[in-house]
């Protein structure tokens, strides 16, 4: 009789059980009065649906996988996985918890394993991963890595596995208002408007969304209000924009002219040289210097036309 392969559970189980062994990871029972949070956690810990879900499920099954630490002092441990789970753990009762107890060689290397132990176990708000990834630019800093915008994007890339455009978009929330910030978090705005008024070129529109909702009426929801205000600032943008657009058009044709004269002029002074005839020749000098002006203005005259042609496009 063939032997039967074993399953996908025990085979992943199996290669855990190993991975503990080589790491010395045994489940220890700690004190839950002896886990502190890690100030290098950015993650929310909002008492949302999901946190009431999690508070049943544990209330009438247990905890259903060990929270994660890290050695801190005094025989304390910094909580790397379970900060959420800590705190429900303490609403309910529970005098210990089962931790798994990993030591990190640097506090790089621990804010690395905090953003990836957590992002694939919860619902991360854009928000959260904003100021998770401020967190760990300050530990960057910290840790001496050089810090021009460019570095310090590719450095986010290298540590949290993230693309450019993810980066970059959850970093633009960083310019939010805090006002914004609060309409986010209590469900007020879409995610959608908080990415166009977080946008670099954007960002000035905040103050006049603020300043458009507090001109409507108390009794309208704050939602509506919003919206109005949105709606607002984005048919100034339009016509700030057509605005702009027109007085470009105005100075790329008022620069069409200027070129037009200039090769005019430019036209007629090699004329003038051209006509000139050996006995009329006084001063070499005089006549290479006039050459060389007409030179450097065809030179200039041949920059704007690029110019041009680029902003046309």
């Amino acid at each position: 009789m063939a032997k039967a392969k074993p399953s996908l559970f025990s085979t992943l189980q199996q290669t855990t059980d190993i991975s503990s062994e080589v790491n010395s990871e045994l489940v220890r029972k700690i004190p839950v009065d002896k886990l502190l949070d890690n100030p290098l956690n950015r993650f929310s810990m909002k008492e949302d649906e999901e946190f009431e879900r999690s508070l049943k499920s544990i209330e009438k099954d247990g905890l259903w996988e060990d929270i994660i630490v890290t050695p801190s002092e005094n025989g304390y441990y910094r909580i790397i996985s379970g900060h959420r789970r800590k705190l429900i753990a303490q609403k309910l009762g529970f005098s210990t918890l089962p931790c798994k107890v990993r030591t990190y060689q640097s506090e790089l290397d621990e804010a690395r394993a905090l953003i990836g132990e957590n992002i694939h176990k919860r619902s991360i708000t854009p928000l959260d991963m904003a100021y998770q990834l401020q967190t760990l630019s300050e530990v960057l800093d910290r840790a001496g890595m050089p810090n021009s915008v460019h570095q310090r994007v590719e450095q986010l890339i290298e540590q949290t596995g993230l693309s450019r455009a993810t980066i970059l978009r959850y970093l633009d929330l960083l310019r939010l208002n805090p006002t914004i910030v609060k309409w986010i978090n209590d469900g007020a705005m879409p995610m959608t408007d908080a990415y166009f008024l977080a946008q670099k070129n954007n960002s000035i529109l905040q103050d006049r969304v603020l300043d458009e909702v507090q001109k409507i009426e108390d009794d309208i929801p704050l939602e509506d209000k919003i919206q109005s205000a949105l709606y607002i600032v984005r048919q100034i943008k339009k016509e700030k924009k057509k605005s702009s657009n027109k007085q470009e058009k105005t100075n790329t044709i008022n620069t069409v002219k200027k070129c037009c004269n200039s090769v005019h002029n430019i036209s007629k002074q090699l004329s003038k040289l051209c006509d000139l005839s050996l006995s009329e020749i006084q001063d070499k000098k005089a006549l290479q210097d006039d050459i060389d002006n007409l030179s450097s203005e065809l030179t200039a005259l041949l920059n704007t036309c690029d110019n041009l042609k680029k902003t046309l496009s």
